[in-house]
Order: structure tokens, then C-alpha cells, then sequence
């Protein structure tokens, strides 16, 4: 049985909270005119440090990361969950990382926005874990692995794990996870599936002696999505760099970064999602508003 990640942000999701993880599924009634249920705000690489006046790279990596939840709070039809994917923490998961990040998102609670984390290799998942009680799930279906599905109208949506080891840039699925994927998304065949997690395929094998920096079981992962035809859309962070791409037909989203930039020009920000029947369509939120990529919609269509 998979976890489905809570509705955090109608029962509290901060250190002491004694809520019990529930199911989440969105698109059916459950929503009101308030919410989108069809809408998903997903961010990546927030980056967020132990204080608040850390910047690094010329970014200040909390400001950004409070902008981008003030936008999605003033937003007047909400998303029905906003994804982290991955590197929530700046670069070792240390518990005050948590609790700064804790004290950036605790504003979506009181807005009704549903939080949901992946790992990235800087994450940590026990110091997440503890500031963010209501992530951690009542049972443990991958071992020493966080995932999650939501399931929604339109769509499933696979929350993956590829932290490999904290603060080491390789990323890794694992055959448990695989061997869990293969079989949750054979038990919702009937949808199409789109696919998070935070490093990004990598096809080709390093050179000897350097590490994969991205997930190093990626023949594997794609050996299954071919399998499933449903599989629709694999998004990822990162590389900091917004960017999409097709491979045998499958759309390969990379999420733009909330924290900083490894490329001066690139856009940081986040994506305005929308699912509907037999698609979805992106928009780029930049955190500059006048950067020429700003607002940019793309319009996906499955096969």
C-alpha cells in the first residue's frame, strides 16, 4: 500500500503536532471554489540555510523562497498541493536548516496549502523528519526511502526518493523503490502517471574515478517507465536550470530552482501547473518578473 502524503495544512505540520498521517486525493469534491483542484505549484532547490541572512551565490536563498509563498498565498484560485522537490536544505540537512524552512512555509498553513516533499541530496530525512512532523509517514513502505502519491482527476502523481547519501551529488532509486513503483503504477494503470523526484537521468555512465551526479540506476528507472505507457512526464530539479525535453516520447521536465543559479541569465522561480484531460500545461513564475521567460507556457499533450 503506498502513503499518501497528508493534508498538512488543515491540521498543522510543525514540530508537536500530534496529527496522523491520511490519504490525499484531490479532484473530487473534496476542494472548494477557493482551490484548483487541477492546479499544482512545484517548486525545487529552495536551499534554505540555518539563518536567515545566509546567502549564497548573491541569492538570499530564504527571501526567495518567502516571496514565492507570499505569490502562491495571493494567488486567487489556490493549487490543490505545492511540491518541493528536492534540496529543501542548503547543503547538509542540519536540523536548523529545518526549522528555518519550517518557519518559511508555516504562512501556507493558515492559507490551506498542502505541502509535499522529496529528498534531495542535501536533505536529511530525520532532521526533516522533526521540523516538519507531519511529512513523515505513519508507515514505512520503502525502507529508509519518502514516497508518496496523489492522486488526483486527471492524474497520478509519484512522489520518488533518489537521496543517496546526505551532501553527495549522486543520486539512486534503489530496487525497492523500483520494485514499488512497478507495482503501484500497475495498480493505477487506468490514469495517466507523472513521475517527481529530485536528481535528473542520467544516460550516460560517468568517466572513471568521478561519481554520477545524476540518478546512477537510470537505465533501470527508464527500462520501467517504457513498460507502463501511462508514465507520462518524469520532473526533476537539480541542475538548476528550467528546461523541457522529450526522450521515446516522455516528457522530461526540469524544475527551475527557487534558490540560486549555476548559470547567470537562467531563469529561478517556479512552475504554475494545471492538469486536465489528456495534458498539462507549465508556467514559469520567475522570481524577476522581468525576466523574458517570465509567465512562459508551455501546453503538453499525452500521447
Amino acid at each position: 500500500m503506498p502513503i499518501h502524503v497528508q493534508a498538512l495544512s488543515r491540521r498543522g505540520f510543525l514540530a508537536g503536532s500530534a496529527a496522523a498521517v491520511a490519504g490525499l486525493a484531490v479532484g473530487r469534491g473534496a476542494i472548494g471554489a477557493e482551490w484548483d483542484a487541477n492546479r499544482f505549484a512545484l517548486l525545487s532547490d529552495t536551499h534554505i540555510p540555518s539563518r536567515p541572512e545566509i546567502e549564497a551565490r548573491g541569492v538570499n536563498m530564504t527571501r526567495n523562497l518567502q516571496r514565492v509563498v507570499g505569490e502562491l498565498l495571493a494567488l486567487e484560485q489556490k493549487p490543490a498541493g505545492v511540491i518541493l522537490n528536492g534540496d529543501c536544505a542548503y547543503l547538509k540537512g542540519l536540523p536548523e536548516d529545518y526549522a528555518n524552512l519550517a518557519s518559511c512555509v508555516e504562512p501556507m498553513a493558515g492559507g490551506g496549502l498542502d505541502l509535499h516533499v522529496t529528498m534531495g541530496n542535501h536533505d536529511d530525512r530525520g532532521p526533516l523528519y522533526d521540523a516538519l512532523v507531519m511529512q513523515k509517514p505513519d508507515r514505512v513502505v520503502v525502507a529508509s526511502k519518502h514516497v508518496s502519491v496523489i492522486e488526483s482527476e486527471h492524474a497520478n502523481l509519484f512522489l520518488l526518493d533518489t537521496l543517496f547519501e546526505v551532501d553527495v551529488v549522486t543520486g539512486e532509486l534503489g530496487q525497492e523503490q523500483l520494485a514499488w513503483l512497478a507495482e503501484e503504477l500497475d495498480r493505477r494503470s487506468e490514469k495517466p502517471a507523472i513521475l517527481f523526484a529530485h536528481h535528473n537521468p542520467q544516460f550516460t555512465p560517468p568517466e572513471e574515478g568521478t561519481r554520477w551526479s545524476g540518478i546512477q540506476d537510470t537505465a533501470a528507472f527508464f527500462e520501467l517507465i517504457a513498460a507502463r505507457p501511462q508514465v507520462k512526464a518524469y520532473v526533476y530539479g537539480h541542475t538548476h536550470r528550467w528546461s523541457i525535453g522529450r526522450r521515446d516520447g516522455l516528457y522530461l521536465i526540469n524544475l527551475p530552482p527557487v534558490a540560486y543559479l549555476f548559470e547567470d541569465g537562467l531563469p529561478n522561480g517556479w512552475v504554475d501547473a494545471h492538469l486536465r484531460a489528456g495534458g498539462m500545461t507549465l508556467e514559469l513564475r520567475a522570481i524577476d518578473p522581468n525576466h523574458p521567460q517570465h509567465g512562459q507556457g508551455v501546453a503538453l499533450e499525452w500521447a
